[in-house]
């Protein structure tokens, strides 16, 4: 099957399963069987009609906490995205349109840049302490500043681009401008955005979680993960898949239907037209109406007799 006929199956597969973690997240109470928080039967118990998925070291359900695992992965992703995707947005297209402010925003966008991630969260939790709210903020503040340097240049050259120039010299005021021209030929970067700021989000914060750097009262794979290797003789016991592979292929999984969407969602019927590609401004017809007019027409050939 050719790649342009598999990216629309992609993106098909990657909303059905972003479907079903979210369904299961938002049903976690009514699916789990027991409280993710309380011992409820006996210490590292292999799957049965009780515990589906067993039971970790002191005792608690595997399946209620892979289920309220995915409430904790989904919220974070989905409030890490809209953060970082308005800041994108807010700087990139301040620093792209108003001169006087492109400087002193890149060279933030370019410390930000150079800022490692784990110690400046390690920094954070020194400070403040390990909470959801930390790892939130932290995760938005690492992952805008990239594309808010991609909405920069999309913004620069729409901003030189014929009919902008037109637009601008009928005396209309910059925000319509911004919001009439500038803005839409932004939005081709949107899907792509969301979607890598999600997969980002999640990966981070299982692996932060997984060092022990977040919130410890709070349920998630990664804690799942960092609690399942807690124990030194964690591979010489029978019930060691059932600790670890779960959490593990449910991260695995939710990565996954973030890059099926980023991949799928520019083949979809339509998506041309309502986000235009970033890559190439279209001129409108006006446009090319008025180049056409102010372009010089070739002179005549002059035939010898």
């Amino acid at each position: 099957m050719p790649m342009g006929e598999r990216r629309p199956l992609l993106f098909w597969a990657g909303c059905a399963l972003l479907a079903g973690f979210v369904l299961a997240a938002a049903l976690a109470p009514l699916l789990s069987p027991y409280d993710p928080t309380l011992s409820t039967g006996r210490p590292l118990l292999s799957p049965t009609v009780e515990h589906p998925l067993g039971t970790n070291d002191i005792g608690q359900d595997m399946l209620s906490r892979l289920l309220y695992g995915a409430r904790t992965s989904l919220v974070v992703a989905a409030v890490v995205a809209l953060i970082s995707t308005a800041l994108s947005w807010l700087v990139g297209l301040t620093a792209g349109f108003f001169r006087l402010a492109e400087g002193p925003l890149m060279a933030l966008v370019d410390l930000l840049l150079a800022l490692p991630g784990i110690p400046l969260y390690l920094l954070i939790v020194t400070l403040i302490g390990p909470s959801r709210l930390n790892l939130i903020l932290t995760l938005a503040l690492l992952s805008w500043p990239a594309f808010a340097r991609v909405v920069r240049s999309i913004v620069i050259q729409t901003r030189s681009a014929p009919y902008v120039e037109a637009a601008r010299a009928l005396g209309p005021t910059g925000a319509y401008i911004v919001r009439r021209h500038v803005l839409p030929a932004t939005l081709g970067v949107l899907p792509t955005k969301v979607t890598l700021t999600v997969r980002f989000a999640v990966f981070s914060e299982a692996t932060l979680a997984f060092l022990g750097l977040a919130d410890s009262g709070s349920v998630s794979w990664g804690t799942m993960l960092s609690e399942a290797f807690n124990d030194p003789l964690l591979f010489s016991r029978p019930v060691w898949p059932w600790l670890v592979l779960p959490p593990t292929l449910a991260i695995t999984a939710l990565i996954l239907a973030a890059t099926w969407l980023s991949s799928g969602i520019e083949s979809l019927p339509g998506t041309a037209r309502r986000f235009p590609d970033s890559t190439a401004i279209q001129q409108t017809p006006s446009s090319e109406r008025r180049n056409r007019v102010l372009l010089p027409r070739p002179a005549k050939r002059q035939w010898r007799r």
